[in-house]
């Protein structure tokens, strides 16, 4: 009779609550990654771009934007299922915590010095690579090492700093001028993320319980069986939509303050970046007044759809006053809204994601696909703006789908029936 093998430790269920100690480097590593990965694409890359080819950068932003967000579809999955698969004594998410960290920083300090806009996309192209490696350690270490009645909680605060990261960023870029130096300011973020791989707990996996790997198993990674995994497939879609929801009504607002509102004419003595910032401060507290209540709710509740039901739907209803009434007092009324709903929907759909995981084994590569479902709406988001602003309903019809694909994605989530 032959004994099945002892699952090992870096398979295992978590079972054991993490520490307060934890959490804090968890979200400081969060820091690390979204503070550098929105800001850029949300400041510096827009203005780097607009300097650059002015008449053009509606366009150029798209492409650039594409570019960067093209590199997830394939870069996210397979640095999951490496990271799965890693062997080394330093553990399975550790090294690629590190790779990324490093690489982030060489491009963000790369693209401060570019004066073309072909030289920004192979940045934002190489940056966005560096952030699916690292998101391949940390993201499955929700799942790893954080029991699921605690998750919530967890992912609250973590989520936290990426709620909070383009005020954030948005105010540490405003303590140095130029490309070049605020760039390389954003660029020792990382090191967050090296303090946290430093310290967390990360077991090995032996090799006799390394899955084989091959470019068919990767392929195969992509595939998703609705019948074996109806709750994953669901989570994936109402998460897609979402994003696409989200993209279409944030990505514009740079070009919306100034082509729209006016904003300079509105405000003299003041510039677009100042209106944007203001309407980024307001949705981000709104978004942290929320997202850590709403992530222990979930857990103390157990209902985890239907908050992230209500989170979507509230995020619905923010593009609403834009498209009927584009003032500035209605963009403020938006960003509030917007902020609410978000930080609902962020943390519980997140926890809502880490239950519905088809393998323990594949938890890297699966919580990457996940992730994909939120980013690669930035690679749709753009030309279908495009499409939609060149029509006579303008921004006015944008907003409107974004409304539309929010209430879809949040409809969605009910179909997600192995999480209640």
């Amino acid at each position: 009779m032959t004994l099945a093998p002892e699952r090992p430790e870096a398979l295992a269920e978590p079972t054991r609550k993490v520490g307060s100690g934890w959490i804090a480097l968890y979200v400081l590593a969060n820091i690390g990654m979204f503070v550098p990965m929105q800001a850029p694409t949300t400041f510096l890359i827009p203005a780097q771009i607009a300097q650059i080819d002015p008449a053009g950068k509606v366009g150029s932003y798209a492409w650039v934007s594409m570019m960067g967000a093209i590199s997830g579809i394939v870069i996210a999955p397979l640095a999951g299922a490496l990271s799965d698969r890693t062997t080394s004594r330093l553990g399975r998410r550790r090294p690629w915590l590190i790779a990324g960290s490093l690489v982030c920083m060489a491009a963000l300090a790369c693209i401060g010095v570019q004066t073309t806009v072909a030289g920004v996309a192979l940045g934002s192209l190489v940056l966005s690579a560096s952030f699916m490696v690292i998101g391949a350690g940390l993201s499955p270490v929700v799942p790893d090492r954080v029991p699921v009645g605690q998750r919530g909680v967890v992912l609250g605060w973590a989520m936290a700093p990426q709620a909070g990261s383009m005020i954030a960023g948005g105010l540490l870029l405003g303590l140095v001028t130029g490309f070049p130096a605020q760039y390389l300011l954003m660029a020792s973020l990382p090191l967050l993320i090296l303090l946290f791989a430093t310290a967390m707990k990360d077991p090995p996996l032996p090799r006799r319980h390394r899955e084989p790997f091959s470019l068919r198993t990767f392929l195969d990674g992509y595939r998703i069986s609705p019948r074996e995994h109806p709750g994953f497939v669901w989570a994936m879609s109402s998460r897609f939509i979402m994003g696409l929801g989200y993209g279409l009504g944030t990505l514009y607002m740079p070009y919306f303050l100034d082509d729209v509102l006016h904003y300079e004419q509105l405000f003299p003595g003041q510039s677009t970046e100042d209106g944007l910032l203001i309407v980024i401060g307001v949705n981000c507290l709104a978004t942290i007044s929320t997202v850590v209540l709403s992530g222990w709710l979930s857990d103390k509740l157990g209902k985890r759809r239907m908050l992230v039901f209500l989170g979507g739907v509230t995020m619905a209803v923010a593009a609403i006053p834009l498209a009927l009434s584009p003032t500035w007092t209605m963009t403020l009324v938006a960003a509030v809204i917007l902020g609410l709903g978000y930080g609902v929907y962020l943390a519980v759909d997140t926890a809502l994601v880490t239950e519905v995981l088809p393998a323990s084994a594949d938890r890297g590569k699966d919580m990457a696909l996940a992730n994909l479902m939120t980013s690669l709406p930035y690679v749709l988001a753009p030309p279908i703006a495009s499409i939609v602003l060149g029509s006579p309903g303008g921004y006015r019809s944008l907003f409107l789908c974004s409304a539309a694909m929010s209430a879809l994605g949040a409809v969605l989530v009910w179909k997600v029936k192995s999480v209640h």
